[in-house]
């Protein structure tokens, strides 16, 4: 049923063309910037949620006292 939906509708071959190059675009862009990102940056981040767990488990304490 979608396929003759799709014969009868006109003018739209270039969707799935232009679709494909945004897609491929996203891709690109998303690869370029994390390829960009330095490693003393993303060894800090992946610690991130180690640090946020000791941190607040001290403030909790201090406010308990």
């Amino acid at each position: 049923m979608i396929a003759k939906v799709l014969q009868h509708m006109g003018g739209i071959d270039g969707y799935g063309v232009i679709s494909i190059c945004l897609f491929f675009g996203c891709f690109l862009g998303v690869l370029v910037t994390v390829c960009r990102l330095h490693r003393p940056y993303l060894e800090k981040m992946s610690a991130l949620p180690l640090d946020a767990d000791e941190t607040e488990t001290s403030t909790d304490a201090e406010d308990h006292d």
